[in-house]
């Protein structure tokens, strides 16, 4: 069903799923219907600040695939431009300065849209690069990344400059076979099977301003998306311990000094506040640790011993025995069961 603002499941914003749902009924679906099949209660979507599961948005997106029978449906809702659909967000961002000022909302305020995505954007001399990590890898989806990404692009067009290009496209999941779709949409080179998506751009466009800017709009919507953002952050300690883990565990800095210099706490504090929930920090990232492995034995194609590299093990040995303790099986027969 869908959920108000204090329930602890990560959650999606109703923006996006309302954005689906108009789309099925062009293909003959109405929500009703929708809700049917899918066995997901739409009901309440229209209502303010209105958020759905993520695992429930996985299988709404499941439904929709399966429904409408066109494996690309992510990269067609992300073309389409409707300013009706804007969601609070992207009225924040379109309404900025300039693209620079409203990338930084929209990375400050993405929890917004998905809870289990954050955002960084780095820049060097030339280029821009925006990057989407998956702080829960078992909610990736892929429909809806391809939708987040071409969206990216479509509406910036569609408010900034109708001539930008980016310099090219990173996807987590492996090339599907629709991958064609892909170069229409994005039109520059695209890698899949990386570490995190990404948009990588030239670095000049973060001046590039508004077309049309009401900066009125802008700063109502701003301060009802902070008091969106409070309610949204009240999370226990353990949750942001476990998403800094999850953050930093590509770049192999997941022990507990990182972490705490990360919260400006010591190692000490840490332990401390953990232990008050009634967890452990080993807990913690061997959590995030299995939950990682499931996604990557799933959605790649990566070796085993990568994907135990990946996650921080000295070797495949260690990693196989870390999984048969949190699984019961090896690496090598959950991935033979799951491929069937």
């Amino acid at each position: 069903m869908v959920v108000c603002l204090n329930n602890s499941l990560p959650s999606i914003g109703g923006s996006s799923v309302l954005a689906l749902v108009t789309l099925l009924e062009s293909y003959g679906f109405n929500q009703n219907r929708v809700s049917t099949i899918s066995g997901i209660d739409l009901s309440s979507l229209d209502q303010q600040d209105s958020r759905l599961p993520l695992d429930q948005y996985k299988t709404l997106w499941k439904t929709a695939l399966s429904i409408t029978n066109n494996p690309a449906l992510g990269l067609e809702l992300g073309q389409i431009i409707n300013t009706s659909k804007i969601g609070l967000v992207g009225h924040i961002v379109f309404n900025s300065q300039n693209m620079g000022e409203g990338l930084n909302e929209y990375i400050r305020l993405f929890s917004i849209v998905n809870e289990a995505i954050s955002l960084t954007l780095e820049t060097d001399q030339q280029y821009a690069y925006l990057r989407f990590i998956h702080l829960s890898p078992e909610y990736y989806c892929i429909s809806d990344m391809e939708r987040t990404m071409a969206l990216f692009l479509h509406r910036g067009k569609a408010v900034f400059d109708k001539n930008l290009k980016w310099e090219s496209v990173d996807f987590q999941h492996p090339q599907p076979t629709y991958h064609d779709a892909y170069k229409k949409v994005f039109d520059c080179p695209i890698r899949f099977n990386q570490n995190y998506c990404q948009v990588i751009f030239p670095r000049k466009y973060l001046k590039i301003t508004p077309k049309q800017r009401n900066p009125y709009v802008g700063s109502a919507a701003l301060q009802y998306a902070n008091n969106i953002l409070k309610k949204l952050l009240r999370r226990s300690y353990s949750d942001k311990v476990k998403t800094l883990i999850t953050q930093s565990i590509s770049t192999g800095k997941t022990d507990v000094d990182y972490i705490a210099e990360q919260l400006n706490t010591s190692r000490q504090t840490l332990y401390r506040k953990l232990k008050a929930e009634d967890v452990s920090f080993q807990d913690l990232l061997e959590e995030v640790r299995f939950s990682s492995a499931k996604e990557q034995l799933k959605e790649t194609n990566l070796s085993l011993s990568e994907i135990a590299f990946s996650l921080g093990f000295s070797d495949l040995s260690a990693f196989s025995r870390a999984f048969k303790r949190w699984s019961g099986e090896t690496p090598k027969s959950y991935r033979e069961n799951i491929q069937g």
